[in-house]
């Protein structure tokens, strides 16, 4: 409960785990980048079944770290959702204003999530199941290993594209929700309101998200010029600023949804209120008059009882 008064638990476990899980593809990148100093592209053109079965051998090192990162990496997504879906909710006030953007982000958020799940799931078991045919099964005789061998690069560069998609899913999330706060700013209410500097920071991350969406996708281009560029921008926003972006996030988090609650209980509160006709003046008033009304009403019986009575 002290955890959750100082910082969002939801915020802190997303940064976490974004932390852990890119802190393991950078040791899985960094023993890829120390093998790559024997890479031959000319032996991989030319499916050589030596460099072939090496290839399979480094791939059976490191399944276990790469299973292990992309699943925390598809968790940390998904809990990535809970305070974004918590921004929405308070700058929104509760759905009633600008509705259609924040239902918009919250759909982006939780669609990413999703997509990032199940691309993770298929490579894991993609990983699993043809290192378990490398190692099993008799490839020698009848072109196996270059079989395999195509059939991995090919089905590992189709989900190149949905790994890219992460990271505009975060240039469309992040700008959307600075846009929101600097519009709330600018009204300058007494509304509930997230830091502007925070916002701000939130999409420098978003267009470097951007860029990195665009190297990942030039790889195809120029793979050897592209890929170092998409890894430091990665390794820069999944590791630095998106982490760091949570935390400030999870301390202002708590503050802004009490602050938001109560106004809310407020106002449902005058809403009723208001719509029984029972403020408090009201109430007076009704007393006064029901005090006032009912001597006149008890002198009328008299009276008829009186006449009844002659």
């Amino acid at each position: 409960m002290m955890i959750g008064n100082l910082i969002d638990p939801s915020c802190l476990l997303s940064a976490i785990l974004f932390l852990v899980s890119n802190a393991m593809d950078i040791a899985i990148k960094t023993k890829i980048s120390n093998r790559q100093r024997k890479f031959n592209f000319q032996q991989m053109k030319d499916l050589d079944l030596d460099y072939i079965k090496k290839d399979w051998e480094f791939r059976e090192e490191v399944k276990t770290l790469e299973a292990a990162s992309g699943l925390l990496s598809a968790i940390a997504c998904f809990s990535f959702c809970i305070p974004i879906i918590q921004v929405c909710w308070i700058l929104s006030k509760g759905g009633k204003k600008r509705s259609q953007v924040h239902s918009f982000i919250c759909m982006f958020a939780i669609g990413s999530s999703i997509l990032e799940l199940v691309t993770q799931l298929m490579i894991v078991g993609f990983s699993h199941a043809t290192c378990r045919v490398a190692k099993t099964f008799h490839l020698d005789d009848w072109n196996g290993w270059k079989t395999l061998q195509l059939s991995h690069t090919i089905t590992r560069g189709s989900l190149i594209w949905v790994d890219a998609f992460d990271y505009f899913a975060l240039f469309v999330i992040l700008i959307l929700i600075g846009l929101a706060v600097s519009a709330e700013h600018a009204e300058k209410s007494n509304s509930i309101m997230l830091g502007k500097k925070w916002a701000a920071f939130g999409a420098v991350i978003g267009v470097l998200c951007l860029f990195e969406f665009t190297a990942d996708v030039l790889r195809f281009v120029s793979w050897g010029f592209y890929s170092p560029i998409a890894y430091a921008l990665s390794l820069f926003n999944s590791v630095i600023a998106l982490p760091i972006w949570l935390l400030i996030l999870g301390v202002q988090l708590p503050g802004a949804r009490s602050a938001f609650e109560n106004t809310f209980l407020d106002q449902t509160s005058s809403l009723e209120l208001s719509e029984l006709g029972t403020t408090p003046g009201n109430v007076n008033d009704q007393h006064r008059l029901q005090q006032e009304k009912t001597p006149i009403s008890s002198i009328q019986i008299n009276d008829a009882d009186e006449d009844e009575f002659l």
